[in-house]
C-alpha cells in the first residue's frame, strides 16, 4: 500500500479521504473499535432515539472549513444559537458570558444580580487593560474584582478543562473568539466522521505500537498484524503518539514540541430530562456555574418533550469527574438551579476523556507558545507525517482544526510523492 494513516478522527479519515480521492492505495489503522475520535456519539444510552455527543459538540461562525464539509457531505445541522448575550452595545468582550444564566454553588443568580457581575467586569476590562499572557486569576486580582465577580469570573476556565484558572492566559476570553454564531450537528458530532469514512478501508482495534523504517519503506507493527507502506500519516493526539515507537527515534525538536503541548483533562456529563421546552426556555442561550459543572447547554427538544442536557467538567482532583454518580447528581442540581424545576431524569452517562488511553484528555491547549508549537508538531520527518487539531494554524484544538490539519498532511504526503517520482534533478 502507499500510505498509512494512524487514527480515524477527523484529522486521519480526512486525510485518508483526500489521499484516497487523488488515487492513493491507503489503510486507517485505529486503535478503537469505533471511528471519529474525540467526536464519538453515543445512539443507545438515552431514549427516543436522541444523541450523546461525549466530545466536540459545536460548530463555530468562522470555521468555514467544517462547515464546508457538512455540506459536502450532507451532513444536517440545527438552527444557529448564540452561546452567550452579547454587551448592550452589540459587542463581545470577556465579560458577555457572565450576562447567560449564571449559577454560584447552587442558587441562580437573579438577572439583576448577574448583569451587575457583568458590568463591574466589563468595567474592569476598560480600566486595567488584561495582557494577553496574563493568568485569568492573576487578572482579576490585579483589576480588584469584588470577591463575587472574581469568582465567577475565574470560572470560566472551566470552558477549556483544566485545574486552576491560574493556568489560562487572559487570551483565551478576551476577546472571545467562540459563541458569537453556533451549530451542532443534528445527528450526532461523529456523523461527519462516519461520512468522510465511508469507502475508506479503515481496520478497527488496531493500535499501532511501532512505526520503524525498512529497506522496503515504512513498517508499522500492531498488536495483531504488520504493514508496509511508502508514507504514514500519524493523527493521533499528542498523548498517544508519544507512546508509539519510532525507529529510528523521531528527532529532538518533535518530541520537545509533543512534551511541551498541554492535554486539557476534564470530561462531560450528559442528561435526559423531561419538560424539555421549560428546561430550554430557562437554560436561555447557556448557563454557567462556579460548581463542578463549569458551562452547561441544550439540544434541541426532542420527542415526548424531552432534551439533552450537556455539561463540561474539569478534572480538579476531587475525584467528581471519577464518580458518575456525583457527576449525574451535579446535573441535577445544576438543572434544578438554572430552572426552578425539579424534572425527571430519563437516562444519563459520563465520560472522562482523562481516562481514554487513546485520547489522554480532551483538546490539546496551546497557550502562550503558539503558534510555533504547531508549526512544529506539523512538520514531517521524512516518510512520516502528522496531523490532528494540535498541529493546526488556525482553529487548533477544534475539529476545524482537525479537517484542515489533516489536507495539509495529505497534501504533503501528495507533494512528497509527485518529487519521488521527478527523480533527482540532471546535473548540469
Amino acid at each position: 500500500m502507499s500510505t498509512i494513516v494512524v487514527g480515524a478522527g477527523l484529522a486521519g479519515l480526512t486525510a485518508a479521504r483526500r489521499l484516497h480521492d487523488g488515487g492513493d492505495d491507503v489503510v486507517v489503522l485505529e486503535a478503537q473499535p469505533h471511528v471519529g475520535g474525540r467526536t464519538r456519539t453515543l445512539r443507545e444510552r438515552l431514549q427516543y432515539g436522541q444523541v450523546a455527543d461525549l466530545g466536540a459538540s459545536w460548530i463555530d461562525i468562522g470555521q468555514d472549513k467544517l462547515l464546508e464539509y457538512c455540506a459536502q457531505f450532507g451532513i444536517a445541522i440545527t438552527p444557529q444559537v448564540a452561546l452567550f448575550p452579547t454587551e448592550p452595545d452589540g459587542r463581545l468582550c470577556a465579560a458577555s458570558p457572565l450576562r447567560a444564566t449564571l449559577m454560584v454553588g447552587d442558587r441562580r443568580l437573579p438577572d439583576e444580580e448577574r448583569d451587575t457581575v457583568a458590568d463591574e467586569v466589563r468595567a474592569a476590562l476598560a480600566t486595567v487593560p488584561p495582557l494577553p499572557t496574563e493568568p485569568v486569576q492573576a487578572w482579576a486580582s490585579r483589576a480588584g474584582l469584588s470577591p463575587l465577580a472574581h469568582r465567577v469570573f475565574c470560572s470560566q476556565s472551566g470552558y477549556n478543562p483544566v485545574h486552576e484558572p491560574s493556568q489560562i492566559p487572559m487570551s483565551m476570553f478576551e476577546p472571545p473568539h467562540v459563541g458569537r454564531a453556533c451549530w451542532m450537528m443534528a445527528d450526532g458530532t461523529d456523523s461527519l466522521a462516519q461520512a468522510i469514512g465511508t469507502g475508506l478501508d479503515v481496520r478497527l482495534e488496531q493500535p499501532v505500537r511501532l512505526v520503524r523504517r525498512g529497506r522496503g519503506g515504512l513498517v508499522v507493527e500492531t498488536d495483531t498484524d504488520r504493514f508496509t507502506a511508502r508514507d504514514v500519516v500519524v493523527a493521533t493526539p499528542v498523548t498517544p503518539t508519544l507512546r508509539i515507537g519510532f525507529d529510528p527515534v523521531l528527532p529532538p525538536w518533535k518530541i520537545d514540541a509533543l512534551l511541551a503541548t498541554p492535554m486539557t483533562q476534564g470530561g462531560k456529563v450528559i442528561g435526559q430530562y423531561d419538560h424539555g421546552a421549560e428546561i430550554t426556555r430557562a437554560f436561555g442561550l447557556s448557563a454557567m456555574s462556579d460548581g463542578p459543572i463549569s458551562l452547561a447547554w441544550t439540544r434541541p427538544v426532542g420527542p415526548d418533550d424531552s432534551v439533552v442536557v450537556l455539561g463540561l467538567l474539569a478534572d480538579r482532583g476531587d475525584g467528581v469527574l471519577r464518580d458518575e454518580e456525583r457527576c449525574l447528581d451535579a446535573l441535577d442540581r445544576f438543572v434544578a438551579a438554572a430552572t426552578g424545576l425539579r424534572p425527571a431524569r430519563l437516562a444519563g452517562l459520563v465520560q472522562d476523556w482523562t481516562q481514554e488511553q487513546y485520547a489522554g484528555g480532551v483538546v490539546s491547549v496551546l497557550l502562550g507558545d503558539f503558534p510555533r508549537l504547531p508549526s512544529l508538531l506539523a512538520q514531517s520527518v521524512g516518510p512520516v507525517h502528522f496531523a490532528g487539531e494540535h498541529t493546526a494554524e488556525m482553529w487548533a484544538t477544534g475539529m476545524d482544526g482537525a479537517l484542515r490539519s489533516g489536507e495539509r498532511a495529505a497534501d504533503d504526503v501528495l507533494r512528497r510523492r509527485r518529487v519521488r517520482s521527478r527523480g533527482p534533478a540532471p546535473r548540469p
